[in-house]
């Protein structure tokens, strides 16, 4: 690794520390978030005191209107359609120097066809266009696959050797019930990045709210305890799941996006059990 890029990691670091302040040395959640959605109550400090722990946020695209003083934004290069690869150098450029912005995300899914939907070749060429030029100035992810997409995300990472990659991004979807499998999904990228960082950059447990907040009591701990993942963002603040959001609407969090958000850093809490967090609309000072 570069010292300019080392150098970068470490200022985007000691920004999130700094944003965050010291209940957690390294706090790692984050919001997916389209730019429509409330999302000014996920950071600060509770009205019992306690301190969010999500301090990134990103909307799949490579700008946006809704940047928290929290929070840093994470530009994407979500695809390479025109109206995607038209902007990126510039709206990336911008961030990086005037947004407090420290990393980039690369395209989303590309292993299915409803998504990005780029081959592995095609996935590389666009790296190497669009992202190498910002090696040294930001740290950058692979493009985030599917909890299906382990094939292609190693054929990629074998065949951009020259891409600049610093960590892998991925996702995960599945029912409620297996725990087991996310765990497993993590460390098998934690294995296959051979010492770079893991984003789990969207992951969703199927279930009732109960059941996924079940679930966020296990995932919580289990990835701010394990060293391998540097961010993770869970899907409850975007259309069409807005569960973090009170009735759905916000901008009070409803009492899962309570949990998510104010859960203390590698502790394991349900929604009905962190103080306020049942409670219809919660304020926050900045």
């Amino acid at each position: 690794m570069s010292f300019s890029r080392t150098l970068v990691g470490t200022i985007a670091l000691l920004n999130t520390v700094l944003i965050q302040g010291t209940e957690a040395a390294f706090p790692k959640r984050g919001l997916c978030s389209n730019d429509d959605i409330p999302i000014t109550q996920f950071g600060g400090v509770a009205n019992n005191g306690r301190s969010s722990q999500v301090n990134w946020q990103y909307n799949w695209d490579s700008t946006t209107n809704q940047k928290q003083p929290w929070s840093e934004y994470v530009p994407m290069l979500w695809g390479l359609q025109d109206y995607h690869t038209g902007h990126w150098n510039d709206r990336a450029s911008y961030w990086l120097s005037q947004g407090g912005s420290g990393h980039l995300l690369g395209f989303n899914e590309p292993d299915i066809p409803s998504q990005a939907s780029l081959s592995v070749a095609q996935a590389v060429a666009g790296y190497r266009k669009y992202m190498k030029p910002f090696i040294g100035r930001a740290s950058i992810g692979t493009p985030a696959v599917t909890n299906g997409g382990y094939d292609w995300l190693s054929q990629f990472l074998n065949q951009c050797t020259d891409c600049g990659i610093d960590f892998i991004a991925a996702h995960w979807y599945n029912d409620q019930s297996l725990f087991d499998d996310f765990k497993n999904w993590v460390n098998k990228l934690c294995t296959l990045g051979k010492g770079k960082q893991v984003w789990i950059t969207e992951f969703q447990a199927y279930g009732t709210i109960d059941q996924q907040s079940a679930f966020l009591k296990k995932a919580i701990p289990f990835l701010d305890n394990n060293s391998c993942v540097f961010r993770y963002a869970y899907f409850g603040a975007a259309d069409p799941s807005k569960i973090f959001l009170q009735n759905n609407v916000g901008p009070a969090l409803s009492p899962l996006g309570v949990q998510y958000a104010f859960t203390p850093y590698g502790q394991a809490q349900k929604r009905d059990e962190i103080a306020e967090g049942n409670r219809t609309a919660v304020e926050w000072t900045a």
